[in-house]
């Protein structure tokens, strides 16, 4: 007939994210902050959510079910990591005696070259001194 179709964008079904629901967020992370490290897993994340949070959040979430994919994405997300625990001990290099040598040297350049920058000033940088 000619005639273009109709415009479909933003018809569709919007879905609101759990992650996006702060009480929902707050309340798996102050219970995997409480667990011990193995416990910290997506089964028994799953287990909480299903079985605690869905039924104490009922008024506003309106899910019943979580998959574990989504609730490992979802610790992920809130920063807990995976890590194998090996025996040994975590050495931090910023305390080598070569790496301070490395960074005394590094500020003194600093220092050199700032001599020779323009410096700006005022509550909104307007000012600018020149070296």
């Amino acid at each position: 007939m000619g005639e273009l179709l109709p415009y479909r964008q933003g018809k569709h079904t919007k879905f609101e994210s759990l992650i996006n629901d702060e009480d929902f967020s707050e309340s798996c992370k102050e219970w995997l902050r409480q667990q011990k490290l193995e416990a910290r897993i997506s089964s028994n994340s799953k287990a909480y959510i299903k079985d605690i949070l869905f039924p104490k959040l009922i008024g506003h979430i309106k899910k019943d079910t979580i998959l574990k994919r989504t609730c490992r994405s979802y610790i992920y997300s809130w920063g807990f990591r995976y890590n194998e625990r090996r025996k040994g001990i975590y050495f931090d290099s910023h305390e080598r005696p070569d790496v301070v040598a490395y960074r005394n040297k590094w500020v003194k350049r600093m220092f050199l070259y700032k001599r020779t920058m323009k410096d700006f000033v005022g509550e909104s940088l307007e000012f600018i001194l020149e070296p």
